[in-house]
């Protein structure tokens, strides 16, 4: 016998009186729509349209929300099919509560969609709050967590910036994206320590490899900020508001373009590579000089020798694509990678015991050919910033 007020959102489920809205999200790396959060609202009998807030936390407290997740996911994924057929490379964010990985049933629900290929993993990215997993951490979870994401699922920290113990929860769970929370994307319009939050946090993100939302976005100097500041996505009211599926189908069929240049990540690159070359002086001269023996136990001495495989390589193979054709950013491979190959030759020799002197002069070397890399990109990161500003029509006057 369910509660009352139980009874309610199961007699609502019945009626199908629950639907999706969807809410856009826009790539700050092309300024293109990448996808949507997949918002429940129920539509009562009373002819109102009820937000989450007045039904969400009763089914939690209940324990009713898996029955409403297992209920709500087939649908989840129909709507998708008719998204994916549009546009098959969007994301849809489904809001996961850790307590529907207590027991197997939704991950199995998803992982069956998945293997019968209802979806592609890619298609999917499941949002879980930081206060929910601690709440409920236990193997059964973490199990049930570690299938999902190797099923190639998307997880996402929702709220970010809220939890008391936020990075260490980070390197505890296998999350790929956060979501900073809207609260503080909003106070940092006029805070200048909430905007040095956002900012650090974008940072740290980006050092961990993980991508990064801001919810909240009402402005367009908000969204500038963040484009600014590095963030990878955005979502909010001045983007799109939460809308039936039926006019996000009609949302997505306009060609519609932020503005998307990542220029906030060619400043991240720059310092990625600053740190690359800090790591490598360091490592040789400990490996030269003695001190070497305790470079291995925290990576933090140990730079990437595969030019590829560096955080500027990631960025210029990756998002820094978008920047493909500028002549600064094409001829930033050749002696990026020059660089690499030197970083590996200064290694070998200060393993083979070269000389104070010597050393010394391949390091100089190495650092000329960084100040070269630099350029290039402080040159890619002015250039970019003029076209930002500048009307394409103005750029030739």
């Amino acid at each position: 016998m369910l509660a009352p007020e139980v009874q309610k959102l199961a007699d609502a489920l019945g009626q199908d009186e629950f639907v999706f809205y969807y809410q856009p999200k826009v790539s700050l790396i092309n300024g293109r729509t990448s996808g949507a959060e997949a918002l429940m609202r129920w539509n009562h009998p009373d002819g109102r349209m009820r937000l989450p807030k007045h039904f969400i936390p009763q089914a939690e407290r209940s324990g009713y929300i898996t029955e409403m997740g297992l209920a709500m996911f087939p649908r989840l994924l129909t709507d998708m099919q008719l998204i994916n057929d549009l546009h098959p490379t969007l994301v849809t964010s489904f809001n996961l509560s850790a307590q529907d990985l207590l027991d197997s049933r939704m991950t199995n629900l998803i992982c069956m969609a998945l293997e019968h290929k209802v979806i592609e993993p890619k298609q999917l990215e499941l949002e879980l709050t930081e206060a929910s997993l601690l709440e409920h951490d236990n193997p059964i979870v973490r199990a049930n967590l570690e299938r999902l994401t190797n099923c190639g699922v998307t997880l996402a920290m929702d709220d970010y910036g809220t939890g008391y113990s936020t990075i260490d929860t980070l390197s505890q769970w296998p999350f790929s994206r956060v979501k900073l929370d809207k609260g503080l994307i909003q106070r940092m319009v006029g805070s200048e320590k909430s905007a040095t939050i956002v900012q650090a946090s974008i940072r740290m993100a980006h050092q961990l490899g993980i991508e990064i939302v801001a919810e909240g976005i009402e402005t367009a100097a908000c969204y500038d900020f963040l484009l600014h500041a590095g963030c990878t996505h955005a979502q909010g009211f001045w983007l799109g508001r939460p809308m039936p599926l039926s006019d996000y189908l009609e949302f997505l069929t306009v060609d519609r373009r932020w503005s998307g240049l990542p220029i906030g990540l060619i400043h991240m690159a720059t310092l990625d590579h600053i740190h690359w070359r800090q790591a490598l002086v360091t490592e040789a001269t400990l490996l030269a000089f003695g001190g070497h023996e305790n470079c291995g136990e925290i990576h933090v001495c140990q730079a990437e020798l595969d030019h590829t495989r560096c955080k500027l390589g990631h960025w210029y193979y990756g998002h820094g694509r978008e920047f493909a054709g500028n002549p600064h950013y094409d001829r930033l491979e050749e002696p990026h990678q020059r660089l690499h190959e030197m970083g590996a030759e200064i290694l070998a020799a200060a393993r083979s015991g070269i000389d104070r002197v010597h050393l010394t002069e391949r390091l100089r070397e190495l650092t000329q050919q960084s100040t070269r890399v630099l350029e290039l990109l402080q040159e890619l990161e002015s250039e970019a910033m003029i076209s930002q500003i500048m009307p394409p029509q103005l750029e030739s006057l």
